[in-house]
């Protein structure tokens, strides 16, 4: 029996979760149990769920859209928004204008124009990267 985190035989068990017994891997400290039955989730399906939440869909709908429990989603939702806000509490802010890149403009600029005595920032995501704005 080997560990489907690292691979390795490091075994204990870990007690009955679910009338399953759990077994915990010495090196690398995670949890599993055998013929695990529980639904998994696609990268794919995760990112398809959260574009449809910031796109304004609302979690119920989202809940019937693609058949994943509203509770799910709602972890989802907060598990990448830490995620983000570790990554921007980590982003180097440059201190010359001149080293910013424009990368969007859309309706938030206009808006922010109107408010120049506050700096604003914002977050871009594309498809392989995310990049952190910096509105002054």
């Amino acid at each position: 029996m080997r560990c489907r985190h690292c691979g390795s035989e490091e075994l204990v068990k870990d007690g009955i979760v679910g009338g399953k017994q759990r077994y915990k891997c010495k090196s690398c400290n995670r949890t599993m149990r055998l013929n695990d039955k529980r639904i998994k989730y696609s990268m794919e399906l995760r990112l398809k769920v959260l574009k449809g939440y910031l796109e304004g869909v609302g979690i119920m709908s989202l809940e019937r859209m693609y058949d994943v429990p509203n509770t799910l989603i709602i972890y989802w939702i907060r598990h990448y928004a830490r995620m983000i806000t570790e990554i921007l509490n980590m982003a180097k802010v440059p201190d010359k204008v001149t080293d910013v890149e424009i990368l969007e403009m859309d309706e938030l600029y206009s808006y922010v124009k109107k408010n120049e005595t506050k700096s604003m920032c914002g977050l871009l995501l594309t498809e392989t990267e995310t990049k952190f704005l910096i509105l002054k």
